[in-house]
């Protein structure tokens, strides 16, 4: 089972329509799910890149991508592994407006 599926099956969230199967999703979590949200994507991906509340300090070719998808604010979690020549993210984004959300960006690229 890939990590996209696994986080739909795991997780109760508000899956977006711009997600695209087992290739992409983007959905909004609730804070209370955050622990076993953080714990797939540990397994699957290993430590985060970026934690949140620090600076993030990424490969050039990463950064890119990240650039594409929003960039990082201070407070966003980031998780990437390189698998040969395709990159599985994790990008968790809190809500300012709602500190019991959080968005989750998840793909292959």
């Amino acid at each position: 089972m890939n990590l996209i599926e696994e986080i739909k099956e795991t997780l109760n969230m508000e899956v977006r329509p711009n997600s695209q199967g087992a290739e992409y999703l983007e959905a909004v979590i609730n804070q209370k799910d955050l622990e076993s949200l953080l714990s797939l994507l540990k397994k699957d991906l290993g430590p985060a890149a970026k934690e949140s509340g620090k600076e993030a300090n990424l490969p050039e070719d990463i950064q890119k991508m990240v650039d594409i998808l929003g960039g990082l604010r201070k407070e966003q979690t980031f998780f990437y592994r390189q698998d040969g020549n395709k990159v599985i993210y994790a990008a968790l984004w809190p809500w300012e407006s709602n500190p019991d959300k959080i968005t989750l960006k998840c793909g292959v690229s």
